[in-house]
């Protein structure tokens, strides 16, 4: 992607967090001081379990954010497998994050393959600092523009229509990503969870228990969400 046309000049400061994951310390302490001159609030990780150590206190799951992510992380640094987990972990949990991946120049199948699993976009490397910063400029600019759809409650009309052609229409893998999301966003309320897909409750349910969606302990369940109730 290199088109800007429209999207506003990046803020001196940045409205949400980077995160930056990258196991070789002397790129990452360098990029991660450009960054930082930028205006970005980085949080560095070298590692999958670092990134969602530093992810998990400073980021709300319905809060936007902007991730920079290497696919060669370790144990296995020569291989994609870390990274792509990484990818899937965190745009399951936090539904506005906007992920950019770096991969190797000759991995365009494992760039495909992380866009496939959600990421916004992804640059061969090596990648210079302009190419990075406008990949970043593009990523925030849709990340704000979700955190403002998201207020105004219209942010999954677009998801809600795929959903409504039938997960036998749309897949089961797309059918489940679509309603992972939805329940981030809407806190595991059920009711309104259903309402945003355009699905009546109990065909919510279904599809939770078909998928083995558990809400998870922190989030308390409203009377009106009890399979069987009415609102």
């Amino acid at each position: 992607m290199t088109k800007t046309e429209g999207m506003p000049a990046a803020k001196a400061t940045q409205p949400f967090h980077l995160l930056w994951v990258e196991d070789d310390p002397a790129l990452s302490a360098w990029l991660a001081d450009s960054l930082a001159d930028d205006g970005w609030p980085v949080l560095v990780a070298h590692d999958r379990l670092q990134a969602l150590q530093a992810l998990e206190p400073a980021v709300p799951k319905n809060q936007a954010c902007v991730a920079i992510l290497d696919m060669g992380l370790p144990p296995s640094p020569s291989l994609p497998e870390e990274g792509l987990k990484l990818l899937a972990h965190l745009v399951r949990e936090w539904p506005l994050l906007k992920a950019i991946v770096l991969t190797g120049q000759h991995d365009q199948a494992v760039g495909q393959q992380a866009v496939r699993l959600g990421a916004f976009d992804f640059l061969a490397k090596p990648v210079s600092l302009q190419t990075l910063r406008q990949a970043l400029q593009r990523a925030s600019w849709f990340a704000l523009r979700d955190q403002e759809l998201l207020a105004q409650g219209s942010l999954h009309l677009s998801l809600s229509a795929q959903l409504n052609e039938g997960p036998r229409e749309v897949g089961d893998g797309v059918a489940e990503q679509l309603i992972r999301h939805v329940l981030n966003i809407c806190g595991f309320n059920v009711t309104v969870a259903a309402r945003t897909l355009g699905l009546e409750r109990e065909q919510l349910y279904y599809h939770m228990k078909k998928f083995g969606i558990q809400r998870p302990p922190g989030a308390a369940e409203a009377a009106a969400d009890a399979p069987g109730k009415r609102a």
